[in-house]
């Protein structure tokens, strides 16, 4: 925890040192936006059992972006998403500098969404179609939701267009963080093992431990009709918190994980097909784990609302479950966006079902 901090307030020095210290080349103008959103959230969840509500009504996340362009080729970013419960270094989703050497070859340095999943991209509640993300991506099992890492990006190509981004830096383990009204989402797999009487889960004290990794992806896009992706992520080697209800003991066992994925995206006049599949290779303490996630979502434009569905297949060692997704989008307006879905759980001992509702005021 010290190493991220003092990594992250190098980061923020260093993005303000250089934003005193550049000046506007030729006849660019320095371009600043801010820009931010409110999210408030209904849930409810039928059968639910060790909460304390099947329903709930909160301030599910409030979001602000400043960005900064003093030239060309330099932009600053950073983005503070505030979320219940979370910590304030938690909440700083995106802090870094990007220096474009050319379209082909830009160098970015600081915190910033691990671009492995476009889906992960997809984090804001505005820029979202769903009011919830795929499991894949909102139970952090197979990358973080961000870093603090060096990248380097860049594309090439016009109709036919090939991109890139390898880096490497530090993280934060986050895997099954709660979110939502009931906090539900991001439990699901716990959840889950808790009601088969798992005999090994991963202890919470794993959460905001560290660690380290490289990565990266390449996609392949013809305009915007097709979008295929490749990625790989791989941490280092480190210690696992395992819990064993039997004995009720926390034993620190070696953990080694490859972790790689495919993306497609399909685009046809207002309709949108979307799919991921994950993989990781993880090995505990010498044994292989299943672990395995996948969605396909079809969405449809029509005028100012888009409905979509969406399939999911979850696979964590024990734990196999699906979920299916029906919902849609209002967007009367840029500040107003109205989401309602549908959500089923299903698994061989216990099936939910949910209804979110989402209302977001960007500005």
């Amino acid at each position: 925890m010290k190493t991220s901090k003092t990594s992250l307030m190098m980061i923020i020095v260093l993005t303000l040192f250089i934003a005193t210290s550049v000046k506007a080349q030729g006849d660019w103008e320095p371009q600043k936006r801010f820009t931010g959103y409110v999210s408030s959230e209904f849930n409810y969840f039928n059968k639910l059992q060790g909460y304390d509500n099947e329903y709930g009504v909160a301030l599910s996340e409030a979001g602000f972006l400043a960005s900064y362009q003093p030239r060309k080729d330099v932009m600053f970013k950073m983005v503070f998403v505030y979320r219940p419960d979370f910590a304030i270094d938690q909440m700083i989703n995106e802090a870094n500098v990007q220096y474009s050497l050319s379209d082909r070859l830009k160098v970015k340095v600081g915190r910033f969404l691990t671009p492995l999943s476009p889906m992960n991209t997809y984090y804001y509640a505005p820029v979202n179609t769903s009011a919830t993300l795929p499991v894949l991506v909102s139970n952090h099992e197979f990358f973080p939701l961000n870093m603090d890492a060096l990248s380097i990006n860049g594309s090439l190509g016009n109709d036919y267009k090939f991109s890139y981004e390898l880096f490497a830096g530090g993280y934060h383990n986050t895997t099954w963080m709660t979110t939502g009204a009931v906090g539900f989402f991001g439990d699901e797999v716990a959840y889950y093992k808790q009601q088969i009487g798992s005999p090994y889960t991963i202890d919470g004290s794993y959460s905001g431990t560290h660690n380290l990794a490289v990565g990266g992806n390449v996609r392949f896009s013809y305009l915007d009709y097709v979008k295929i992706g490749m990625s790989v992520f791989n941490p280092k080697t480190e210690t696992m918190p395992i819990y064993v209800s039997a004995y009720d003991i926390v034993q620190n066992l070696e953990s080694e994980k490859l972790t790689y994925g495919l993306d497609l995206k399909l685009t046809l006049n207002n309709t949108r097909l979307t799919g991921e599949i994950w993989n990781s290779d993880l090995k505990i303490d010498g044994d292989y784990i299943d672990l395995n996630g996948s969605f396909v979502e079809l969405s449809q434009t029509i005028g100012k609302l888009t409905p979509f569905v969406r399939y999911e297949d979850q696979t964590t060692n024990d734990i196999e479950f699906q979920r299916y997704t029906v919902g849609a989008m209002f967007k009367p307006t840029f500040e107003t966006t109205f989401k309602m879905e549908y959500l089923h759980y299903s698994h061989e001992v216990q099936d939910i079902d949910g209804l979110v509702v989402s209302l977001i005021y960007s500005f």
